[in-house]
């Protein structure tokens, strides 16, 4: 049975379901690095928000995916008409459609404002909190969006100020809506 999805989260339509693909993530002095990610947006029956969460793995010589690298989760709040009017009232540039918030298994939590146009999501850091031993991370960007001929490409750019440097480019992938078997070394 599907889940009813509140009107909030029309604007965010384009996202729900499980998405899968490949990219590349390097940063500062660390390698180059292609992976392998699995992105799922899942609609919670009648609330103003989804559950988020993607996991990407190291790709092996042969294409395969080998050991998991990173993995995040969280929630992504769509605002209603009113609450982006209220928002935006003081600074009519700065619309702001979601509220997110994704915690990472590096040790530290983001949370971002965004505005959605069309089939696209921009989003920023408004505050990140790290653990003690967690990735110094003081800021994010992250951009969403379809592309291709069908519009059935799910594209993202993520960067990244962490560890002293700037904002840099970090990770990009590339991924199409997927059905049947879970992605991951084993099927998981």
């Amino acid at each position: 049975m599907d889940a009813e999805v509140h009107p909030d989260l029309e604007k965010l339509s384009f996202l729900f379901g499980r998405w899968e693909g490949v990219g590349v993530a390097g940063y500062a002095d660390e390698e180059e690095l292609q992976f392998g990610q699995e992105v799922e947006f899942t609609v919670r029956d009648g609330a103003p928000y989804l559950d988020y969460r993607s996991r990407a793995w190291r790709m092996k010589a042969d294409g395969t995916l080998g050991e998991l690298i990173t993995e995040e989760s969280g929630y992504w709040r769509a605002l209603s008409a009113e609450d982006s009017a209220t928002y935006a009232k003081d600074d009519d540039k700065n619309i702001i459609h979601l509220e997110v918030l994704i915690a990472h298994n590096e040790g530290f939590i983001e949370s971002y404002l965004g505005n959605v146009f069309a089939n696209r999501v921009e989003m920023a850091t408004n505050a990140v909190m790290h653990t003690i031993t967690g990735l110094e991370v003081q800021a994010s960007h992250r951009l969403y969006g379809l592309f291709g001929d069908n519009r059935d490409t799910l594209g993202y750019a993520w960067d990244l100020a962490a560890r002293g440097h700037d904002l840099r480019s970090y990770m990009s992938a590339q991924l199409k809506k997927a059905n049947g078997k879970k992605s991951g070394p084993d099927g998981e």
